[in-house]
């Protein structure tokens, strides 16, 4: 009996011990819960508290906004770095049209020009018959010549042939649609011209050199000098008359000192242009 008597005591005690810690940690808490309250209610220390967890979290809200609008950023710059590209190579691209529209506008812009020059010329011949040719090739070797084309229905037989620089040549050779024109400067022609100042005649030889002429034979006394112009005369019927082929360039005399040798600068371009007036004298 005083053994059971002994443990209940105990057990009592231990009951009290365990109670008693167990409220000396819960007054504290109470009281300092009571003291927070008190305060909040006179500092208004909860709303405080609110604010200043609200400035130190503020940069976390945001975070995702920052994020969503860098992304945003970053694909509007490739986007944007795209239509760029596109539009630069849209430029590029009327730019090169634009400068093949160019080309073009001065090539059109050339040849009426060249046709220009060429009804002129016309003005100045017999006008029974001419044709409108394209140059296909010049040749310089073994001899100077040029092809041009024209209609197969039309023959250019005895015709001279004129660029828009002037007289070129005569028709050498006549076979379908090619033609093979003679230049006025081949080596073996002859054409009467005239002097446009003393209204001499004279004969103008080739030398195989494109605008380089020789006359030849005159004595030397004749009235001429450098910067005279030249002009065809229709002797021969060959040519037609009145037509500028060249200027006196140099004057010298040969070597029995009895005749006169001149240097002629022909005024037409042989391979100038791309189109050919054919036509009779």
């Amino acid at each position: 009996m005083a053994k059971e008597h002994k443990q209940a005591v105990i057990a009592q005690k231990a009951i009290f011990t365990t109670g008693s810690m167990r409220l000396s940690r819960v007054v504290p808490s109470i009281l300092f819960a009571i003291l927070i309250l008190a305060a909040d209610v006179r500092f208004n220390v909860g709303e405080k508290v609110k604010i200043y967890v609200g400035f130190a979290t503020e940069p976390i809200i945001y975070i995702p906004q920052f994020v969503r609008g860098g992304w945003i950023s970053f694909s509007d710059y490739f986007e944007d770095r795209e239509i760029l590209q596109n539009e630069i190579l849209r430029l590029e691209k009327d730019v090169d049209d634009q400068r093949f529209n160019l080309i073009n506008y001065e090539r059109v812009l050339q040849e009426n020009i060249e046709l220009k020059k060429l009804l002129g010329y016309l003005e100045k011949t017999s006008k029974k018959e001419f044709i409108y040719g394209e140059i296909e090739e010049i040749n310089y070797a073994p001899k100077p010549s040029l092809t041009v084309g024209i209609d197969r229905s039309q023959r250019a037989d005895q015709m001279v042939a004129f660029n828009w620089t002037g007289l070129i040549g005569s028709v050498e050779l006549s076979a379908g649609s090619k033609v093979e024109i003679k230049p006025i400067f081949a080596e073996d022609s002859q054409i009467p011209i005239r002097n446009r100042r003393t209204n001499s005649n004279m004969i103008l030889v080739g030398t195989d050199m494109p605008q380089n002429f020789l006359i030849k034979g005159l004595k030397k006394n004749e009235d001429i000098v450098p910067g005279d112009k030249l002009v065809t005369s229709g002797l021969g019927k060959k040519y037609p008359k009145g037509i500028d082929v060249g200027i006196v360039n140099k004057i010298s005399a040969t070597s029995n000192n009895e005749f006169l040798e001149i240097e002629v600068l022909g005024t037409s371009e042989f391979s100038s242009g791309d189109q050919i007036l054919l036509t009779l004298p």
